[in-house]
């Protein structure tokens, strides 16, 4: 058994559920840029809530290409998981979705007017864990 293990796209799912910060790389000017944004799980899309700046902008361009991740590390194990998403991102405007996004438990950390609701829709979905060293060796000595 290795240490690094790839996740099923259930079990990345269940870890995206689990956290509400995430970092997204859009292009800005034909350059990449990664931010860090508060984020909510919608059945298998990511919804964020933003203001007018280059997220928005993104969305804007219609069906941009972005990536987003979501992990949670232990350093002092050296262990964790990892889920990315590249997919296409757009903004959420009819009043239902805006409606349903709103009642979604997505409270930006740093306020501001983030009246914009975005939404990716995955097209890769993938991830992966670090198991701790014990585990891979004790696996070893079980076969």
């Amino acid at each position: 058994m290795e240490r690094i293990q790839p996740l099923s796209t259930e079990e990345c799912l269940q870890l995206l559920s689990t956290s509400s910060v995430g970092r997204i790389a859009v292009t800005r000017d034909a350059l990449p840029i990664i931010l860090p944004v508060n984020y909510a799980l919608d059945g298998g899309s990511v919804l964020i809530r933003t203001t007018d700046g280059a997220i928005l902008r993104a969305a804007r361009a219609g069906g941009a290409v972005v990536a987003f991740e979501v992990d949670n590390l232990d350093e002092s194990t050296m262990t964790g998981w990892s889920v990315l998403i590249t997919g296409t991102l757009r903004e959420v405007t009819a009043v239902s979705a805006v409606l349903r996004a709103e009642q979604l438990p997505l409270a930006p950390w740093v306020g501001g007017d983030r009246r914009h609701f975005v939404r990716i829709t995955p097209g890769i979905l993938s991830g992966r864990r670090v198991l701790a060293e014990e585990v891979v060796a004790s696996q070893h000595a079980s076969h």
